[in-house]
């Protein structure tokens, strides 16, 4: 029983280190680019030695793949809670630009992500940039249940109107980003709204 004990008690600090050691690296790729972000910037920030640092990721590839994996999680989440408690499908997606544009602005390990996006190296690329294509895929399949429901009322091709979505959010991200680290993405997404309902519920193609 206290062999038992021990072992799980062994397994939550080992968990308590990797969560310590993902928001450390959070902070430092918040502020730093792929390249120049060290493994001793993210054990310095967590307090925790470099050699547990290797142990539990192993190297600046592993930590920095948890971070985009974490990003990723944690945007599904205000998905699945958007899905459960909007109602036509036209909310769902004004409801997602705004609670996405939240986490950003207030969740370092996804801005962390947002800028790893920019600076991976190769062989993480294909795991930073396939989640864009991802997204397009969930505003498209929102587009059409919008149609379906009769919230949206777009004559455009739904694939494009789906690109354009997507675009608008990440232009108002970027701008974000650069003018106060993405402070101010909530209150551009708000100012955006009526424009994006006016292009989602038009009747002309044009």
């Amino acid at each position: 029983m206290n062999r038992t004990m021990e072992k799980r008690g062994k397994q939550q600090r080992g968990l308590e280190t990797q969560a310590a050691l993902l928001d450390a690296a959070g902070r430092v790729f918040s502020q730093k680019e792929y390249d120049g972000a060290r493994l001793k910037d993210i054990s310095e920030e967590a307090g925790i030695s470099l050699g547990s640092l290797y142990f539990h990721y192993g190297n600046k590839e592993d930590i920095a793949a948890a971070v985009l994996e974490v990003q990723q999680e944690r945007m599904t989440e205000v998905l699945a809670g958007i899905m459960t408690n909007s109602e036509s499908s036209l909310t769902r997606l004004l409801d997602l630009m705004d609670g996405i544009a939240e986490l950003i602005a207030s969740d370092p390990l996804v801005q962390a992500g947002i800028r790893l996006v920019s600076s991976l190296p190769e062989e993480l690329k294909d795991s930073g940039h396939a989640p864009y294509g991802e997204w397009v895929g969930v505003t498209e399949t929102l587009l059409k249940e919008g149609i379906e429901d009769g919230s949206v009322s777009s004559q455009i091709d739904l694939k494009v109107l789906a690109e354009y979505f997507n675009e608008v959010f990440i232009g108002a991200q970027v701008l974000a980003g650069i003018q106060d680290n993405w402070a101010s993405l909530p209150d551009r997404v708000r100012r955006l709204r009526p424009h994006v309902v006016a292009a989602l519920t038009r009747t002309d193609p044009a």
